[in-house]
């Protein structure tokens, strides 16, 4: 099992509690800038399907995809959390496995809401990856694997971090 996670905090100029607290009420705006809008699309009603840039690690290849659910609860925080993932995954060039088949789950989760001081969003966005590692990865020394896993976390948690302070 291995995560990361990330404490946010944009602020937001001229903008008020009240201001922010009605942008935090429309998950569309908010999943489109959380995210990089060419690597996102709506599923379903408040549930938003999110991709990966595509990783290279030895021979295995992922372009990963979680589905996130996201909506405003009765605080007016603005919340996610994964609903499915498809590590989408090729072991080698032309040898695809399912999600089923590897054992790999992603997790995602996340909170927005108002600063205290009411001028900027402020919350967290993290992710964790449990399963068995396919054959080949396992067979990799474990400060290469752990170089290389960390690697992926940062990649993906600055991703994320800065898709949505851009946003």
């Amino acid at each position: 099992e291995f995560g990361s996670s990330s404490i946010i905090r944009t602020n937001l100029d001229n903008a008020d509690e009240a201001s922010i607290r009605q942008w935090l009420s429309d998950d569309e705006q908010i999943a489109m800038s959380i995210w990089d809008p060419k690597l996102i699309k709506e599923v379903e009603p408040q549930v938003y399907r999110l991709k990966l840039m595509t990783l290279m690690f030895v021979t295995i290849q992922l372009s990963p995809h979680v589905d996130v659910k996201m909506w405003t609860d009765e605080k007016g925080s603005f919340n996610l959390e994964s609903v499915a993932f498809d590590p989408n995954i090729q072991i080698l060039p032309g040898v695809g496995v399912s999600s089923d088949q590897l054992g790999i789950l992603i997790d995602v989760v996340g909170e927005l809401s108002p600063s205290k001081d009411g001028r900027a969003v402020e919350g967290k966005i993290g992710f964790v990856t449990s399963g068995e590692l396919p054959p080949p990865m396992r067979l990799l020394p474990e400060p290469v694997l752990k170089a290389s896993l960390s690697t992926i976390n940062r990649t993906i948690t600055n991703f994320a971090t800065s898709s949505f302070q851009k946003g």
